[in-house]
């Protein structure tokens, strides 16, 4: 009987890194499909859609499909979020090579004040996917809620930071677990902490919700 509970254990195990094999392997296809640059965030969109399922206990959706369906339904909105949040990052890299070039005292308060706002858009990046996936508003609207949780939950963001670090670092260390797992592995934990933060605060504002 203990064996049995040990095999069951093993197999559900190989049972869940293959499902994230695949759905890594769906994203990288559906970004290539949209040649990266349209690709990326509507394969991320569909990837975290995904996630959430999952997180939920629907674990026996029909994968590619769901994925596909999710990846033509968000296409052109996820884009237009995902050129906002370009637009945003070029304009911080064009800042940084501006102060770069300053001299005098002024240089390291502007290197501080861009770090500080550079940050908040790491935060808002973290947070930007799952909110996607559980909230349905305009683009700005994403951003602003994003910004807004991230900042109003400290340990959920901390937690959240340390696990795209340690990803990350695996990633580096073990090139073939990076190029398996790393997309679909950190949108599992960010929609995973995510999840957990959505329930909290849907029981603050609702509390007969869930």
């Amino acid at each position: 009987m203990e064996s049995t509970g040990w095999m069951d254990k093993i197999y559900s195990l190989c049972q869940w890194i293959s499902r994230l094999a695949y759905v890594n392997l769906l994203w990288l296809l559906f970004m290539g499909i949209g040649l990266f640059v349209l690709g990326a965030a509507p394969s991320t969109a569909a990837m975290f859609s995904i996630f959430r399922k999952w997180i939920k206990g629907e674990t026996g959706i029909p994968v590619f499909s769901f994925f596909w369906e999710n990846y033509k339904k968000e296409f052109w909105k996820a884009n237009c979020l995902g050129t906002v949040l370009t637009g945003i990052s070029i304009v911080l890299y064009l800042d940084w090579r501006l102060i770069s070039s300053i001299q005098g005292f002024l240089k390291p308060i502007l290197i501080g004040c861009l770090l500080g706002v550079g940050f908040l858009f790491l935060v808002v990046m973290i947070y930007i996917f799952p909110v996607y996936v559980h909230y349905d508003y305009k683009t700005l609207q994403y951003i602003k809620t994003a910004f807004l949780i991230g900042i109003s939950y400290p340990l959920h963001t901390i937690a959240m930071i340390f696990s795209v670090i340690c990803v990350i670092l695996i990633s580096i260390v073990f090139n073939g677990v990076g190029l398996l797992f790393f997309g679909s592995g950190l949108s599992y934990i960010l929609m995973y902490i995510s999840n957990l933060l959505f329930n909290k605060i849907s029981k603050q504002y609702n509390p007969l919700a869930l």
